[in-house]
């Protein structure tokens, strides 16, 4: 059996493929195989699969029509042939001793899951971002993931049985925080044995004035994390932790709406609004907790003013 499993989702990345393809080659470990999902880009990037392919027989490419990523998530899942999996992105890359020290903690600690940290890259630098969670017991990682940690599948390896035993899946359609819901169904049981590594290989590239990470919030945005509630309603266990769950997604929908202000007053308040009093709590600055209780209150474009102008200072300080 192989080793590891490699999904790559690619859709119109003709310019940046090649980058993350050339690091998966030059691993250090040599036991994987790369599914690259072709999602019905419309220019080069099929053609550079392609070229990967012919290259080298580890590397796979499946032909799609657009589906969205979650849709080429799931059929990377479904061929996968690998012990574990591991996914990347079209547009970041990967230190070459990844793959080898992730297979080897997860050997040691005989685990289901390992965390490992990751790379910030733009071109101002990089930034080193810690991924530990504050307990490896499943259902407080899953908890973290609602706070300080990322809920991206690029930086855990996971034993590919887990996928068939929980029946964790990508749903077509579900296209945002999808790599976060799919945690919510491993997550939520407690047999799942996590580790972590404290060292960092994976690199997200976040073009300036953009974060490909957290994007843009907008009102469709805030529809998409509605069907995702209502998917989660309806796969995930019932549960305590269901419950936290969902109702720590709708907290941070409901905070992106107060750091991007998009909506009235009346629209700010409509949402979610079994959640309006828990937002008061949210762990954030003791200046952004006033900021929310101003808009908890009817002044949702005076505090969102504040904070926009506190932001600017602090990005932009007086010298």
């Amino acid at each position: 059996m192989t080793a590891i499993s490699i999904i790559v989702p690619v859709y119109n990345a003709a310019a940046t493929i090649g980058r993350m393809l050339d690091s998966i080659k030059e691993q250090s470990m040599s036991d994987f195989e790369v599914l690259m999902i072709n999602d019905g880009s419309t220019d080069e990037s099929g053609n550079i699969l392609d070229g990967y392919h012919k290259e080298d027989s580890r590397f796979k490419v499946i032909h799609k029509k657009n589906g969205g990523v979650a849709s080429a998530r799931q059929i990377g899942i479904e061929q996968a042939k690998g012990e574990y999996v591991i996914h990347a992105d079209s547009d970041d890359w990967l230190d070459s001793t990844m793959l080898e020290e992730l297979y080897a903690k997860v050997k040691k600690e005989d685990a289901d899951i390992v965390i490992c940290d990751y790379f910030t890259n733009n071109n101002n630098g990089q930034h080193y971002v810690i991924q530990q969670p504050s307990s490896l017991v499943p259902q407080q990682v899953m908890r973290d993931m609602f706070q300080q940690l990322h809920g991206s599948c690029c930086n855990k390896l996971v034993k590919r049985v887990c996928y068939n035993k929980i029946g964790a899946r990508f749903f077509p359609g579900i296209d945002y925080c999808e790599d976060l819901f799919f945690w919510y169904q491993i997550l939520s049981h407690s047999w799942v044995k996590v580790a972590y590594l404290n060292k960092a290989f994976y690199h997200y590239y976040c073009a300036i004035g953009h974060d490909s990470i957290v994007g843009c919030y907008t009102k469709e945005r805030l529809r998409k994390g509605d069907l995702l509630v209502k998917k989660m309603e309806e796969i995930l266990p019932e549960s305590a932790v269901k419950d936290e769950a969902i109702k720590s997604f709708k907290l941070g929908q409901k905070y992106g709406a107060f750091e991007h202000p998009i909506y009235t007053s009346r629209e700010y308040y409509s949402i979610y609004p079994e959640c309006n009093k828990d937002l008061l709590a949210i762990k954030t600055s003791r200046v952004n907790r006033i900021l929310v209780w101003l808009s908890y209150h009817g002044l949702y474009h005076i505090a969102t003013s504040l904070y926009k102008f506190k932001n600017m200072i602090m990005n932009n300080p007086i010298r």
